[in-house]
């Protein structure tokens, strides 16, 4: 596996049809909320909200698919059986513990159809305390 040293890096070497997922996505994200500070983590653009990572691609997943996932950072202990701490997933989240979910997207068009929810789930994710 490559391990990319910044962003950009990442984003050139990702084939036309991801990249134009990612891209989309990026956008939502910092629409949603654009003092988020983008970086590279996971080799995947990710999104810190203060000291916290709250939001990060998943780019290299055995499905080929682009998946954000949703989580609190290292600080908070999460519960692998716990209720997810946000209701209003729009039925899009596929939660692995009560603080950390994924999002997957199949191709652009699945992009497309799901921004409207991405953009309520994003909002309300970002919204919740990490502590």
């Amino acid at each position: 596996m490559k391990k990319y040293k910044t962003l950009e890096e990442c984003l050139a070497d990702q084939p036309e049809d991801k990249l134009s997922q990612i891209n989309m996505l990026r956008r939502v994200i910092l629409e949603a909320e654009p003092r988020l500070v983008e970086t590279l983590k996971w080799n995947a653009p990710n999104y810190s909200q203060g000291s916290e990572d709250r939001i990060t691609f998943n780019l290299m997943n055995k499905q080929g698919l682009v998946k954000l996932v949703l989580h609190m950072g290292a600080t908070k202990k999460e519960n692998n059986n716990g209720t997810p701490i946000l209701q209003a997933d729009e039925g899009i989240v596929e939660w692995n513990s009560d603080i950390r979910g994924t999002i997957a997207f199949y191709d652009a068009s699945d992009v497309r159809r799901k921004i409207s929810a991405v953009k309520q789930v994003i909002k309300g994710w970002l919204a919740l305390s990490t502590k």
